[in-house]
């Protein structure tokens, strides 16, 4: 069984974990304080967990037609 393939698949599962963890803080933030500085820091809370979700789904897509090639 090829392991390679498993890795990105737990880091995909941790990147949404996360980003399902700071969605209902970053919401409660941006109601909780009408300050633009604080509204734009509740952004960031989103945004980084879907750049990690974008990159983790690339490599796996990588990693599978490598794997599929050999």
């Amino acid at each position: 069984m090829r392991h390679d393939i498993y890795l990105p698949e737990a880091k995909l599962q941790v990147a949404l974990r996360t980003a399902t963890k700071l969605l209902p803080l970053a919401a409660r933030n941006r109601k909780a304080k009408k300050c633009v500085l604080k509204s734009v820091a509740a952004s960031h809370g989103i945004y980084l967990p879907e750049a990690e979700l974008q990159v983790t789904l690339r490599t796996a897509t990588r990693l599978q037609h490598f794997a599929a090639r050999h």
